[in-house]
């Protein structure tokens, strides 16, 4: 009888402790669950992220640095090829306004042609006095007694040119006198002369249809014909 309530008792106290233990067992798994469940609605950690974003950024940063130097220099070197560039230009705006001067004051090669043509006259004319003076060779002149100097007196009139006219020269609405010094032979002694310039103390005043106005100092303005 007592033994067969021991058990009993043993029995009751088991299914007790069993009971206690499902209770407990369940409230730590609704508890966990619950945990769990906070955990998934927790946001991740943003650091990481932001780490690496701010890393990016630092490169990126840097990369945009060393561009924008570069740019400078090349901005350096394009002024200074602009630079170069614009003094080349002057230098040959020069040069070019130097040989525009220089072709306007040359003579066409009509007038060369011209001049070459009365050149080869004047060798024929010359070589024909001389042929005649050797056919026909004349006793010298007695000397006589060099008279005695007379006063001079100024004259109004100036002697004869220390040029010959060759021509009018026209470029564009400009007109030049060309003429060429006694005595020179080249046609590169040709010379272009305009209202206002001098030549061996004869100026030119004005440039006419048929003729050309010089003035020389102490006299009266002289005409010469134009060929």
């Amino acid at each position: 009888m007592k033994i067969q309530t021991f058990h009993d008792l043993l029995i009751g106290a088991l299914c007790i402790a069993a009971t206690l233990l499902a209770a407990v067992t369940y409230n730590h798994h609704q508890q966990l669950a619950a945990m769990v469940a906070m955990a998934a609605q927790v946001q991740p950690d943003p650091t990481p992220a932001l780490r690496r974003d701010l890393d990016l950024l630092r490169n990126s940063q840097a990369t945009l640095q060393q561009q924008l130097r570069d740019l400078a220099s090349q901005q350096e070197a394009v002024t200074a090829s602009q630079a170069a560039t614009r003094q080349q230009f002057d230098r040959l705006g020069a040069a070019v306004a130097e040989q525009s001067v220089s072709t306007a004051n040359a003579p066409s090669s009509e007038v060369f042609t011209a001049w070459q043509q009365r050149l080869d006259k004047a060798e024929g004319g010359l070589a024909q006095v001389q042929a005649q003076l050797a056919a026909h060779p004349q006793a010298l002149p007695r000397a006589e007694p060099a008279p005695m100097p007379k006063p001079k007196v100024k004259s109004l009139r100036p002697s004869q040119p220390p040029f010959s006219v060759q021509g009018i020269e026209t470029r564009g609405s400009a007109r030049f006198l060309s003429v060429l010094p006694n005595g020179a032979r080249s046609l590169s002694a040709v010379q272009l002369l305009q209202p206002g310039d001098s030549l061996i103390g004869w100026q030119l005043r004005e440039i006419q249809r048929d003729q050309a106005v010089f003035q020389v100092a102490g006299h009266a303005d002289r005409s010469l014909p134009l060929p």
